[in-house]
């Protein structure tokens, strides 16, 4: 089964330190502009910006750009606002795939907006430079338009399901299932867990991270699985989930304030290898012993 082709992945390309601020700012946006529902029109969502008074944001349309161009924005020092220029809004742009491009195209530009972007002029960047804003852009329009939890909750048939579930083309979908290494959600629903019906399950997991139930019928638990799994590599949080800390891990992952690990390792025993989980994880998904965050309850 295909969970990710790395020829088209772009997250990768982008460190740590612009994931984090991604996260912060989309963070931010989502408290103060009261995003509750989706699936988000962004269209109305910049209404609901302008109405808020929090930034002095204006928006213009312009039928005269080629079909290749949706939208654009610039910040005007002048004036001490943002301008952002789109084609006028389709009727029909909820019904259609290649339509809904429109409404990414918005959410991508809001995100050059709120990650700062706009503040230093175009003219003083590299063409590195301005390659590395757009996908930061990108990331910031996927998550916030294709929340990883609702993804994984979700069950779409297809890629246009999905696409149209959300508000988006079937290439914004497919480059957000493509980045979180999940395209295997297009083959199939994914699958849950059988006592507590939970989505959130790793491609390779053998045990649920929340209950702790084993989720191959027919193999032994018992088992050794090292051989048989893929090499897993998961973000170490730059914030311990334990203590809050932004010092940067030691060797290891230890966290320098609390001295833990930032990894949430499992507490296999003392001749097992121990594997990393995600932060929320109770329970490890090889080999299904407790996480050492279990007892600390971290969420």
């Amino acid at each position: 089964m295909e969970y990710w082709n790395p020829r088209y992945e772009t997250l990768s390309s982008l460190s740590g330190a612009s994931r984090f601020i991604i996260s912060n700012r989309l963070k931010r946006f989502i408290r103060d502009y009261a995003v509750t529902q989706w699936p988000l029109d962004c269209f109305a969502l910049i209404r609901r910006i302008q109405d808020s008074g929090k930034i002095d944001l204006q928006m213009i349309t312009h039928s005269g750009f080629t079909d290749a161009f949706d939208a654009s924005a610039e910040y005007l020092p002048d004036a001490d606002c943002y301008l952002i220029v789109a084609r006028p809004q389709p009727e029909d742009w909820k019904l259609r795939s290649a339509s809904r491009r429109c409404n990414f195209t918005l959410a991508h530009e809001l995100g050059h907006i709120f990650l700062d972007h706009l503040l230093v002029p175009d003219e003083l960047k590299s063409p590195e430079a301005r390659l590395k804003e757009d996908r930061e852009a990108d990331e910031f329009a996927s998550r916030l338009l294709m929340p990883e939890s609702l993804i994984l909750r979700g069950r779409f048939s297809s890629r246009a399901d999905m696409a149209a579930a959300f508000l988006v083309s079937e290439q914004a979908c497919f480059h957000r299932l493509n980045n979180l290494r999940r395209l295997d959600l297009l083959s199939a629903p994914p699958p849950a867990c059988p006592r507590c019906h939970s989505r959130l399950l790793s491609p390779w997991a053998r045990f649920c991270r929340h209950c702790g139930a084993f989720l191959r019928p027919g193999e032994d638990p018992a088992l050794p699985v090292e051989d048989g799994l893929p090499e897993i590599r998961l973000p170490v949080p730059l914030v311990c989930p334990l203590c809050g800390s932004n010092e940067p891990a030691s060797f290891g992952n230890e966290c320098p304030a609390c001295l833990r690990p930032r990894d949430n390792p499992c507490l296999a025993e003392y001749d097992q290898p121990r594997h990393p989980n995600l932060p929320s994880a109770l329970f490890c998904e090889v080999c299904g012993a407790p996480t050492l965050y279990a007892s600390e309850r971290v969420r």
